[in-house]
């Protein structure tokens, strides 16, 4: 049997989805963490349960399973691989990104954030000497301060052996850029790679009539979310001496203080021509927003909106993003062209939007040929049938 242990997000109730459709559904239980209405992302009929946030009700629920169950992590953070580490049982995790990136957090945060975005994060969350009339208090603050870079190489040290417990690794099959970039933070992985992936939405953006550009105005979206890894505030920076411009920013899920800064400096810069979107859409929804777009930047050091890239790309927008980006050699590797988000400025974009439009059908052939359903399918029934058995 698999057990799936999930966290509430918007691509699993088609992961779950697909597992029916592949006639897989009595081979696989579906565990979600936290409790039921937590987010209103998980809407499905299928039969699933909510495993709330009791760390030792779950431990010995874990301990029940068998030795030959397979044990798949949809999001392999700290607490849910402290929970698995000494089981025997096979680990197949289904790589997202922020969980190897982003934890320990400060071990990480100078090659993830920019200079304006990581002083910002600085300032709200790393620790601080605070000076109070007990010195003995202050004392004690100071020494904490001072051990903290200790206690981060220590997080990080613990990480690298709960990455070194995994056995195999699920992402794109051309995404080998991702599987080198853990290699080097982690110099202790060995999972062996799985080629599989969620719903991108690539078949829903087929589907849709892609709209041209119509106003003068060029639209252009930046980010996927109000998490500071967007960076927005250096995107802005290189996007504000365009003329003509639209900037629509999604901030419907993360960070509400890192949101408010986003939204105050979005229109301090952009004013009237700032568009800040803070409600979730359903995925059809989304992906017509998209389809609204000229132009989409993403400034993000890590991989990030690998689904926002996908359904812009079946739309035939032109993608900007950084060259440091793993991303951008997993998208050369499947033949599409990209461009640099660091060279924006000295783009003629109207000119790369209709150059774009004129690639629209080679690309599509391309992405059919590696994150289609039916390809997405055979190899999560591949996954399911000869590593998970």
């Amino acid at each position: 049997m698999n057990y799936h242990i999930m966290v509430q997000d918007k691509f699993l109730d088609s992961f779950i989805a697909d597992v029916y459709a592949i006639g897989e559904e009595n081979n696989n239980v579906f565990w979600f963490r936290g409790d039921k209405g937590e987010t209103n992302y998980i809407t499905t009929d299928k039969l699933i349960e909510y495993l709330g946030h009791d760390r030792l009700s779950l431990k010995n629920k874990l301990k029940l399973l068998n030795p030959a169950d397979t044990i798949f992590i949809h999001w392999y953070d700290k607490w849910i691989a402290d929970l698995v580490y000494d089981l025997p049982n096979k680990l197949i995790v289904f790589f997202w990104g922020g969980e190897m990136y982003e934890e320990p957090f400060w071990h990480h945060a100078k090659w993830i954030y920019d200079k304006k975005t990581y002083s910002i994060i600085k300032k709200q969350s790393y620790p601080k000497i605070i000076w109070q009339k007990n010195i003995f208090k202050t004392i004690r603050t100071i020494k904490n301060v001072l051990r903290y870079p200790f206690i981060v190489r220590q997080q990080y040290e613990y990480k690298k052996k709960q990455v070194e417990r995994i056995d195999y690794i699920v992402c794109g099959q051309f995404n080998t850029g991702e599987i080198e970039k853990v290699n080097e933070l982690y110099p202790t992985f060995k999972a062996k790679h799985l080629a599989g992936y969620y719903d991108l939405n690539f078949d829903l953006a087929n589907e849709i009539n892609v709209k041209t550009k119509t106003s003068v105005a060029i639209k252009i979206l930046v980010g996927n979310s109000a998490t500071e890894a967007n960076n927005h505030l250096e995107a802005f920076e290189k996007l504000r001496r365009l003329k003509d411009i639209e900037i629509y920013c999604v901030l419907s899920y993360g960070s509400d203080y890192y949101k408010r800064i986003v939204m105050h400096e979005g229109e301090r810069v952009f004013g009237e021509n700032f568009y800040p979107i803070t409600d979730f859409m359903p995925r059809k929804e989304y992906v017509e927003f998209v389809n609204q777009m000229d132009v989409i930047f993403m400034y993000h050091n890590r991989s990030q909106a690998w689904g926002n890239i996908v359904t812009a790309l079946t739309l035939g927008k032109p993608v900007f993003i950084k060259n440091e980006n793993v991303l951008k050699k997993y998208i050369t590797a499947i033949g599409i062209k990209t461009y640099d988000a660091n060279l924006i400025g000295q783009c003629n974009l109207e000119s790369i939007i209709i150059e774009e439009k004129k690639n629209f059908t080679d690309n599509i052939e391309k992405l059919k040929e590696t994150i289609s359903t039916e390809v997405r399918l055979n190899n999560l029934k591949e996954i399911m049938t000869i590593y998970a058995s």
